[in-house]
C-alpha cells in the first residue's frame, strides 16, 4: 500500500468516528467537498497544506494523524 492510500484510509477512519459527512469536514477544514473526496479516495496525491486544512478540520494535529502510521 502506498502512501496516498494509507492517508486515505486515515481521513475515512477519522471521519467515520467523528460522524462527518465529506461535505461537513470540507467545511471545518476550509476546502471544497471534491478536494475532501480525493483525499479520502487516494485519486490524487494529497498535499501537505490539505493534510494540515484536513487536520484542523479535524481539530487535531499533524502528529496525531500520522501517529497511527507504521
Amino acid at each position: 500500500m502506498d502512501i496516498n492510500q494509507k492517508i486515505a484510509e486515515r481521513i475515512k477512519q477519522l471521519r467515520k468516528e467523528k460522524n462527518l459527512t465529506a461535505e461537513k469536514l470540507a467545511w471545518y477544514s476550509e476546502l471544497s467537498k471534491s478536494c475532501v473526496t480525493y483525499a479520502e479516495k487516494a485519486q490524487r496525491d494529497i498535499k501537505m497544506s490539505t493534510i494540515e486544512s484536513i487536520c484542523k478540520g479535524f481539530g487535531i494535529t499533524i502528529a496525531d494523524f500520522f501517529s497511527s502510521f507504521k
